[in-house]
């Protein structure tokens, strides 16, 4: 399931009223971004590391949305907004001290995914970059061996 334009507009709106309450001149404290996602109402929260609610919206899309994969589904929608606020350099302008996370967390807000990992020049869009890599790499070489 993709998101709607204005679902999209939505969230994206979240992540900015989120930044806006860190561009101040006074640096916080916050390590992490919990991003929790009702979805039995369609609600996003977005809480700091004290649980305040920095912002919330309603994702229609996301109302009684009960499949196997559904928190996958909303990683990958959320990380899609989040990617592009980040390469418009929305989310360097809050000041927080790096590093910090933004997470995608259960109605208990614990965690299910490391959305974004935001460290200076460096972030991680997903954890499973890995993934494979072995497999790739024994595939390479036994290619590369057969050609000698």
């Amino acid at each position: 399931m993709s998101l709607s334009k204005q679902s999209q507009a939505e969230l994206r709106k979240a992540i900015e009223s989120m930044t806006k309450r860190f561009t101040t001149t006074e640096e916080t404290t916050v390590t992490d971004f919990h991003f929790q996602v009702n979805t039995e109402n369609g609600n996003l929260t977005i809480y700091d590391d004290d649980d305040n609610v920095l912002a919330q919206t309603h994702i229609v899309e996301w109302e009684n949305f009960h499949t196997e994969d559904c928190y996958a589904t909303i990683e990958t929608e959320i990380r899609a907004v989040l990617t592009r606020t980040h390469k418009e350099g929305m989310l360097d302008n809050m000041n927080v001290p790096k590093p910090y996370s933004c997470l995608l967390v259960d109605e208990e807000k614990e965690t299910i995914v490391d959305l974004m990992y935001i460290d200076d020049d460096t972030y991680i869009l997903n954890n499973d970059l890995l993934d494979g890599f072995n497999e790739e790499m024994d595939a390479f070489l036994k290619k590369l061996l057969e050609e000698e």
